[in-house]
């Protein structure tokens, strides 16, 4: 989220004339890549035929500093070709137009691409985060020196007890608050970890990670974009994207059965590349299915209140599901996978999916990913 609402008034011509000061070259018929409320993403030529991507942050925030962060500490990312901290704009590398994504894969047709895409995706992201782990102190300076307001970026406690909020309004006698805080009180370990530390984007979604072309010789791989969330956390929170799956994005569906288990798997393997104590460490299933369980109560906070008022797509017309859809099927996921060490929270969960069943009926029945159908 934001740091601040104050938002910067200025044109996508404003943004070209600012990005190729800081850039030292011409820039110039830009496209617009999309972005959100909060930056302007362009894709401009340049002089010599090539191409480049600007970020424009137009909130102030913490963003630019993650975003260089992620550029230049972590590996598979865009290369950071110029910035300009006044006015919050970066230029990276361009990987190229009409890439596919993770989520073109898994909204596809192509089974076989979408499994084996999904597999590589884990893993790579797995290697990428462990071999961050050099880096973590650098990281978390930059990042605690581009803060506005100090070193908190993020209050997840209170997004927590939002969440929890919403949970026991729905399901008052099936939660039990307390109960669910204690199951629940570790997660600052993972948010706050003394080791096993990593730097990771935060925003892992399958639509933020494209197949490219890798290092000569080693064929396509999977290139992470959108870093403006980079943080130093326990990886657990990132692997959780590989079992609950894909835990804060819009590209949420019903995973064929094995997907989840071997994602997670192929994870922990790229991740042992570079840190084997962690994945093979006792309390690693245990790490992931809290950070599983932390997401869900964090998404009811976000979205319930789009749930209740019907919107009807999360993401992308035509690709993603609606609100209600997304948040039941949270609800469905934490009540079956959460009995073994979150009963609290499950039953809680059990309560929700009842609600929302009485409620809102086959608007909250989800499917499977097309690409597995």
């Amino acid at each position: 989220m934001p740091d601040s609402d104050s938002v910067t008034a200025v044109t996508s011509d404003d943004t070209v004339r600012l990005a190729a000061a800081a850039f030292g070259r011409r820039l110039t018929d830009p496209v617009d890549l999309g972005g959100s409320s909060r930056s302007r993403v362009l894709r401009c030529h340049t002089e010599d035929g090539g191409t480049v991507v600007v970020k424009h942050f137009l909130v102030a925030g913490s963003e630019l500093a993650r975003e260089t962060v992620g550029l230049t500490l972590l590996g598979r990312t865009p290369r950071l070709l110029a910035a300009d901290d006044e006015h919050r704009i970066v230029v990276m590398s361009d990987l190229g137009d009409g890439l596919p994504t993770l989520a073109d894969l898994l909204l596809g047709s192509d089974r076989d691409a979408a499994w084996t895409g999904a597999l590589s995706w884990a893993r790579g992201l797995g290697s990428m985060l462990g071999a961050s782990r050099s880096v973590t102190d650098e990281a978390r300076r930059r990042i605690a020196a581009g803060l506005p307001g100090g070193p908190t970026h993020w209050d997840a406690a209170a997004d927590l007890r939002q969440g929890l909020a919403r949970i026991a309004g729905l399901a008052p006698e099936a939660t039990d608050i307390a109960a669910i805080e204690s199951e629940l009180a570790d997660v600052t370990t993972l948010l706050e970890p003394g080791t096993g530390a990593v730097v990771w984007p935060t925003d892992t979604c399958p639509d933020n990670a494209v197949l490219a072309e890798g290092p000569a010789g080693e064929g396509p791989a999977w290139w992470f974009l959108d870093l403006e969330g980079t943080d130093v956390n326990h990886p657990a929170l990132a692997a959780a994207y590989t079992m609950l799956p894909f835990a804060t994005c819009w590209c949420v569906y019903d995973p064929p059965e094995g997907l989840t288990e071997d994602l997670l798997d192929a994870f922990a393997a790229g991740l042992a590349e570079h840190m084997p104590e962690v994945a093979a460490a006792s309390v690693w299933d245990r790490q992931v299915r809290l950070a599983c369980a932390a997401y869900v109560v964090l998404v009811t906070g976000w979205l319930f209140d789009g749930a209740v008022a019907a919107r009807p797509l999360v993401g992308p017309a035509g690709r993603s599901p609606s609100y209600r859809q997304l948040v039941a099927s949270r609800w469905r996921w934490g009540a079956t996978n959460l009995r073994a060490g979150f009963p609290a929270l499950a039953r809680a969960l059990a309560g929700a999916a009842d609600w929302a069943w009485e409620n809102w009926g086959t608007d909250a029945e989800t499917t499977g990913y097309p690409a597995f159908a």
